[in-house]
């Protein structure tokens, strides 16, 4: 019975946490008229990035170390749920720090380096996933560890992009 319930379950976590919500490529072209703006009109359609990007940075940073708290002592089906949403959700989040975070590179080359650290962390996060996965298979909680690992990865990378363009963001 438990194998029926929990292999289904581990697939969807598991999927949810590979399966990232799509990131948008801002192109040199989409960047470069922004810059082309004059500088009043470029620092206020730069503005419009930053509200996103800061709402879903604060998201993913606030619940950091305390997600599905409440779930871990309801049981390990409701705690891999619960995992399962909260990988969702900094999915969304990710999606609108990175999409808007494009939009406030200074030029065309920082906006490449950002892209290619994009791509880099991307490989990493999936060799992780796969350590994770074989390291915890098979076992009832594997689900929900392998979502927490997915959150940490996620957070710890935003942070560190937070940390690289702190200046692009605060400009």
């Amino acid at each position: 019975m438990k194998a029926r319930v929990l292999l289904p379950l581990a697939l969807i976590v598991l999927a949810r946490c590979n399966a990232q919500k799509a990131l948008q490529v801002v192109s040199p072209s989409q960047l470069q008229a922004l810059i082309d703006l004059p500088l009043a009109e470029a620092v206020k359609a730069r503005e419009t990035y930053k509200g996103p990007l800061k709402s879903a940075y604060a998201r993913q940073m606030e619940p950091a170390g305390k997600d599905c708290q409440m779930e871990s002592t309801q049981g390990q089906q409701q705690y891999n749920v619960c995992m399962g949403k909260a990988d969702e959700s900094a999915d969304g989040d990710f999606a609108a720090f990175y999409n808007n975070l494009q939009m406030l590179c200074h030029d065309q080359n920082q906006l490449s380096s950002l892209q290619q650290s994009e791509t880099h962390w991307k490989a990493y996060s999936d060799s992780a996933m796969k350590g994770s996965s074989r390291s915890v298979a098979r076992r009832f909680g594997s689900p929900g560890v392998a979502g927490q690992v997915y959150l940490s990865l996620v957070r710890d990378y935003m942070r560190e992009l937070d940390e690289i363009y702190t200046l692009n963001i605060s400009q």
